[in-house]
């Protein structure tokens, strides 16, 4: 609303593009109302996009926030042309903080990095003020601004984060939201300053293949690279005692232990990026895993279906989080379902007829305990569903897209 009105005072050629999830009934249908009145009023060309989300979020076995990102941007990116060729979004400086908290939460270290000003087609020019500031300046122009209500619930992190935590720390600090933006800033300069370090001194290191073959003889040296470039704490420790042909992920990175040294570099396409699910509270998500589409969210007993394909249940509260997403590790082994015993994941894999150049797209999905299951191969013993049980994880997958066309 406000980036409009700015736009428009300022002349600039835009246009507006607006979906209509549906899903607030007759609240959506009046947000859509009075976007086409700004359109008409201001004489901006409007695009409209009225999606069908529950049923693709049910389609694609995702949570309904996730369908709705998906379906957004995606509409976003058939709109733009020769002309049209950079989408602004509306984040502010609140969105900014509780980026910060919701990242944090992930142990990523995106949280100190703040949201980009701009990233490929996507523009945020609102990121310098905050929410508060805005509604200030619109009704000190006298104008008429749409709530959405779904963001006064606490059903989801973000809106935990956002009801929660940051009262609690404008309290204490009131100009949290201003000075983090400024922090974000500074940080993200030391991080690409960091990274150009991290360039130069992998230089020393010879070529092989698309990555690195770095040198264990100073392996303080090789930890905090590894560790600046965003390996977990917990895999630099696995990493010191790890057996040849080991890998791990992070933030589109690998590294192999290999006889020469530790391998790092990009990994090929179909390889898996570790993730981590910190605790039931993040559910529900959708993880890209190798050339799966993973969706995970929680269910009563009476809403689950066992004759599901391509779906797993679990009884939640016997699991250990955080769970994971991983690349499998040489040699290890899971008990599966209605086995006795324990079988090697390779053997599994063997046993499922999976050539041998797509075994590394196939996923290990585990809790801190053990692991549950390789999807469209076997899940394991842990965890089953029983009379007792109260709060189901529903794990359902898909092969993503760019797997399915090749």
């Amino acid at each position: 609303m406000a980036m409009g009105h700015l736009f428009y005072q300022s002349g600039y050629r835009f246009e507006i593009a607006h979906v209509n999830y549906g899903l607030r009934g007759e609240e959506s249908r009046g947000d859509e109302e009075f976007v086409r009145s700004l359109s008409a009023a201001w004489n901006v060309p409007l695009h409209v996009a009225r999606p069908d989300t529950i049923m693709e979020a049910q389609l694609f076995g995702e949570s309904v926030q996730m369908a709705a990102r998906r379906l957004r941007y995606s509409f976003f990116k058939q709109l733009m042309n020769a002309e049209l060729t950079t989408v602004c979004t509306a984040h502010q400086r609140t969105d900014n903080l509780e980026h910060l908290f919701i990242y944090l939460l992930r142990n990523s270290p995106a949280a100190w990095q703040g949201i980009p000003l701009r990233r490929d087609y996507i523009f945020r020019p609102m990121l310098f003020a905050d929410a508060a500031e805005i509604r200030q300046w619109l009704a000190a122009q006298g104008l008429e601004w749409r709530e959405d209500s779904s963001n006064q619930k606490t059903d989801y992190l973000r809106n935990k984060v956002r009801h929660r935590i940051l009262p609690l720390i404008r309290d204490t600090f009131p100009e949290a939201e201003s000075e983090f933006a400024e922090l974000s800033k500074s940080l993200s300069a030391l991080r690409h300053k960091e990274l150009d370090q991290n360039h130069q001194w992998l230089q020393q290191f010879p070529v092989v293949g698309d990555g690195r073959m770095l040198n264990t003889h100073d392996m303080p040296a090789v930890m905090k690279y590894l560790k600046s470039m965003g390996m977990h704490p917990v895999e630099l420790q696995k990493l010191k005692v790890a057996a040849t042909g080991s890998r791990f992920y992070f933030h589109g990175w690998m590294a192999e232990v290999r006889n020469a040294g530790i391998w790092v570099g990009k990994p090929a396409l179909q390889s898996i990026e570790e993730t981590h699910i910190p605790d039931p509270n993040e559910l529900p998500v959708c993880v890209q895993a190798g050339k799966f589409l993973l969706s995970l969210h929680i269910l009563r007993p009476e809403e689950i279906t066992f004759t599901a394909e391509n779906t797993w249940f679990f009884d939640l509260e016997s699991l250990t989080f955080p769970l994971t997403m991983r690349s499998r590790i040489k040699g290890e082994r899971m008990q599966p379902f209605g086995m006795q015993g324990s079988k090697k994941i390779s053997d599994l894999l063997v046993d499922a007829h999976i050539a041998v150049s797509e075994k590394d797209a196939y996923p290990v999905f585990a809790d801190a305990g053990g692991i549950l299951g390789v999807p469209d191969i076997r899940r394991s013993a842990m965890a089953p569903v029983q009379e007792n049980t109260h709060k189901i994880l529903c794990v359902k997958w898909e092969i993503s897209d760019n797997h399915a066309e090749s």
